[in-house]
């Protein structure tokens, strides 16, 4: 019997061998029932105050071992800046990667991680300039694949910890929401060990779904999203086929968090 690419073979057996295993006698002729499209009613309807999401965002924070710091407006530059030193001392950290976000600039973090002698590397396209301590990657300068990436990329790869502002941070899952940008490439968030993400207070919403609308709100084209939508919920978790779990392995194995009221 000559086989065709694409087409399915002995389909009708699988899915009655999947029947018998359910204790069905054959497998069913008409289509489940779908009540519900996306989120149910119920779930839909949920309204929690701004101090239930944060106390929600924290909860499942934590408990995938991240942790979080909230601050007040008016102490969040002094409170953030201090335990961000805290957080470089404690882990090692030499260099950090910033988005070139506002909310990030005006906090002055760049001044006070130079306080502990971090030097910052802002993803800002066509600022090649290199940064003092970048001589951490030497012995793999002579590697082809390495040359031919972009000086930012190579730049952010010493970096051992991200600094991001998400557009969006879910209080249920404690899931950040990151839109891709020029200037707010995906690699600082990816690349680095050591995740630190800052976010106002009411950019929490309850639903994915909520942030999926904020996203999609006012777009009537493809061309008008960002490249890439990463979601982020506590370290990197990876576990192969006997369940071995490592952390950290396709991004950050720390996170950190800080929301400002």
């Amino acid at each position: 019997m000559s086989t065709k690419t694409g087409q399915i073979h002995g389909r009708e057996a699988f899915i009655a061998n999947i029947s018998s295993r359910l204790g069905r006698r054959a497998p069913s002729s008409t289509p489940p029932e779908r009540p519900f499209k996306g989120a149910p009613d119920f779930y839909r309807q949920i309204e929690k105050t701004t101090d239930e999401k944060i106390d929600l965002f924290i909860q499942s924070w934590t408990a995938l071992t991240g942790k979080v710091l909230v601050v007040d407006e008016k102490d969040a530059k002094e409170s953030i800046g201090a335990w961000l030193k805290e957080v470089a001392a404690e882990q090692g950290v030499t260099q950090a990667s910033r988005w070139e976000h506002a909310g990030l600039i005006e906090l002055g973090l760049d001044e006070a991680l130079a306080e502990a002698g971090v030097t910052v590397v802002p993803w800002k396209e066509g600022d090649t300039e290199e940064p003092e301590a970048s001589t951490a990657a030497g012995s793999a300068g002579g590697d082809s694949n390495w040359a031919k990436r972009s000086e930012l990329l190579k730049r952010t790869e010493r970096c051992q910890l991200g600094m991001i502002w998400p557009d969006y941070a879910i209080a249920n899952t404690s899931t950040l929401v990151l839109q891709c940008t020029p200037e707010r490439g995906r690699s600082v968030s990816l690349l680095t060990g050591i995740l630190f993400a800052i976010f106002r207070a009411d950019q929490l919403v309850y639903r994915m779904g909520e942030a999926f609308g904020g996203i999609t709100q006012g777009k009537t084209d493809g061309s008008q999203y960002a490249s890439s939508l990463n979601l982020i919920t506590g370290p990197s978790r990876s576990a192969d086929i006997e369940n071995d779990l490592t952390i950290g392995i396709h991004g950050p194995g720390k996170v950190y968090a800080v929301i400002i009221k």
